[in-house]
């Protein structure tokens, strides 16, 4: 196994002459965000639109090696391309046409996705009217990101009623898919004074690179209202979504779903029996990669009765069962919001801890599916808040993405993806 490096990708020369940057988050610890780390220019109500104040950025590479990095700043969410890694901007674009209250915290961000023509994709969430309710909006690129299509929502009804927490994931053949958290039925059910546990799992699937979506779906009824959904997309273009459930009576671990091949839902399967009981919100949720071969790898967070902390587990056989969860992390220092990437043989995790004065960035590697680990590697760390670490690659590279408050947004180079990461 190659040893893990990390190597600091510098961004100084992004938008506008600054670093990509700041993340607006408050994590599980309870610790917030303050203005005072952020560069004046970005708390004029009139900033120009630039990384330098960027708010939970997001990234990815397309199929080509280019890094896109899709964030909200102010009310408007933009979208920007380099071609080296970060170092240069070559182009950026505004998605949203008018202000809208975009949200902006690690499990509510904006999405950007690349599909193997070039197409991209981006979804994100406005607040509703009413209290903890919003709207998943979704856009869309067909000229290389140089412009993006007026955001809509995604929802099929004739008025929104609550879409949050979305994922956002394109296959190899093309077909875009978006899951969320949806209270529709919650709201029915209140109309009739009938018992209903939290929200439900929908999902939506467009066949026609984002000029529409077929109708939406519920996946599954009774899932936490407030953690971020998971998806990734297999080797057989069949998408698995991960979210954590309310299983009866208040027993939020988490569930898998793989959707069948004509798109409906699959079976619902239980991820873990952690026995979190809890009438209240975590705002932690799971994070799913799916090999070439087909094994599903997914970490998450749980306070259960039955073990504590941050988690991995794979499967072997298409999400019908699960290895035993294996712990890893810190608890003692608040590990937490863990994340999992799988290239060929090789899995990488990356997680966040708090050390009782800075959050720190950790990763682990496996080299062989999941079935042995490195010790975990500190790869940086922050003396004020952070925003929820995330793993991505351009073929070549493995690396960790991590916004903090001082230091925006890094990428770090973990590990070379020569002949033997497959």
């Amino acid at each position: 196994m190659k040893k893990l490096c990390c190597t600091i990708v510098t961004t100084a020369a992004l938008m506008g002459g600054g670093g990509i940057a700041n993340a607006q988050h408050a994590d599980h610890a309870g610790r917030s965000n303050t203005d005072t780390a952020r560069p004046a220019q970005c708390l004029l109500p009139d900033a120009q639109p630039s990384l330098l104040c960027a708010e939970v950025p997001t990234s990815t590479f397309d199929a080509q090696g280019h890094l896109w990095v899709a964030w909200t700043q102010g009310e408007h969410v933009y979208v920007a391309k380099s071609n080296d890694g970060g170092v240069s901007i070559s182009s950026s674009a505004r998605v949203t046409v008018t202000p809208l209250p975009v949200e902006k915290n690690g499990e509510n961000r904006p999405k950007v996705a690349a599909a193997p023509n070039g197409d991209l994709y981006v979804s994100f969430i406005a607040k509703g009217e009413r209290k903890f309710t919003g709207v998943v909006y979704f856009s869309r690129s067909l000229d290389g990101g140089k412009t993006f299509s007026a955001p809509i929502p995604v929802s099929d009804e004739a008025v929104s009623s609550s879409q949050r927490f979305e994922a956002l994931k394109v296959g190899q053949d093309g077909r875009i898919f978006m899951a969320w958290l949806d209270k529709r039925d919650l709201f029915t059910a209140q109309k009739t004074k009938t018992p209903y546990r939290g929200s439900a799992m929908y999902f939506a699937i467009s066949d026609d690179r984002g000029a529409s979506f077929h109708a939406n779906v519920n996946g599954a009824d009774h899932s936490c209202e407030c953690c971020r959904v998971a998806m990734d997309i297999g080797p057989d273009d069949r998408p698995v979504i991960v979210w954590r459930h309310v299983f009866e009576p208040s027993i939020r671990d988490h569930a898998v779903m793989k959707l069948n091949a004509d798109g409906s839902p699959g079976k619902v399967v239980r991820l873990s029996e952690d026995q979190w009981d809890l009438e209240g919100c975590p705002h932690h949720g799971p994070w799913i990669s799916i090999s070439e071969s087909g094994v599903q790898h997914v970490t998450w967070f749980t306070d259960g009765k039955a073990r504590q902390g941050i988690f991995y587990a794979r499967s072997e056989d298409g999400g019908q069962t699960f290895s035993a969860p294996m712990t890893f992390g810190n608890a003692d220092q608040q590990a937490g919001h863990p994340s999992v990437l799988a290239v060929g043989k090789r899995v990488f995790l990356t997680w966040k801890e708090f050390s009782g004065k800075h959050d720190e960035l950790y990763v682990m590697t496996s080299p062989d599916g999941g079935r042995s680990w490195s010790s975990p590697l500190r790869v940086a760390a922050t003396q004020d808040s952070s925003d929820h670490p995330f793993l991505l690659t351009d073929g070549q590279w493995l690396y960790a993405s991590w916004a903090t408050e001082i230091e925006g947004l890094r990428l770090f180079k973990v590990a070379p993806l020569g002949e033997g990461a497959r």
